[in-house]
């Protein structure tokens, strides 16, 4: 397993950014980052940081992953998702989903599965 980041990074309500494996292109390798969000019951859930209605990433521009409800909101297109099931909740995105990320908590550290 990888190491990610330190839990205690990790503030509830928080989401912090990391970069994954990077995967094959069209053109080679291509890198790739996921984020990860702690809900306020303590599970972090993390997500490839990709917009499925156009595939850049979601916090494009200010860097915020999340909007004043709690949703996971693209800032490019307006694509809201949300941040328990990664599901499309409003926007241009509708029966998308954002991809998972397999994780596990331990030792005070997040690490890829």
């Amino acid at each position: 397993m990888t190491k990610l980041f330190d839990s205690p990074d990790l503030p509830a309500g928080g989401s912090l950014r990391f970069p994954l494996p990077p995967v094959r292109g069209r053109f080679g390798p291509l890198a790739v980052e996921g984020f990860a969000y702690r809900a306020a019951d303590g599970t972090i859930r993390a997500w490839v940081n990709l917009c499925p209605h156009r595939a850049q990433a979601l916090d494009l521009g200010d860097g915020r992953l999340l909007n004043s409800l709690g949703e996971i909101e693209c800032h490019a297109h307006g694509a809201r998702f949300d941040a328990a099931t990664g599901t499309c909740t409003g926007g241009p995105c509708p029966g998308a989903s954002l991809q998972p990320v397999a994780i596990r908590e331990r030792d005070d550290a997040v690490w890829l599965e």
